[in-house]
């Protein structure tokens, strides 16, 4: 993004993470242009928190990645990338038993 470091005070990723060609490189950079103490808010569809993925998902998971989404990311394997300069807040099911998930988190200051 052409924006300076630690422009804004949040940043909202509705549906972003699991179509972009590169999540860690994406979530990095919105860690980036965050403020110290500012927050992320990530709506997104994610592998259920600890559990596997489904049979189900496992199948489709391919073709859907062909079509350009990702069915079976992990955003704890994404946010491995910044979580010494973030800490979670919520991590809260939305809908479709988990998949769907809301993901707020800060950036310490």
């Amino acid at each position: 993004m052409d924006f300076e470091n630690e422009t804004f005070d949040f940043i909202v990723a509705n549906l972003i993470l699991t179509v972009v060609p590169d999540a860690e490189k994406t979530l990095k950079e919105m860690v980036r242009v965050l403020k110290k103490n500012g927050r992320f808010l990530v709506f997104d569809k994610f592998v259920p928190k600890g559990k596997k993925i489904r049979t189900g998902q496992r199948v489709l998971r391919p073709i859907l990645k062909g079509m350009g989404t990702d069915i079976g990311m992990d955003f704890y394997d994404v946010f491995k990338i910044v979580e010494n300069a973030c800490e979670i807040i919520e991590d809260k099911d939305v809908m479709m038993n988990g998949l769907y998930r809301k993901i707020t988190a800060n950036k310490k200051g």
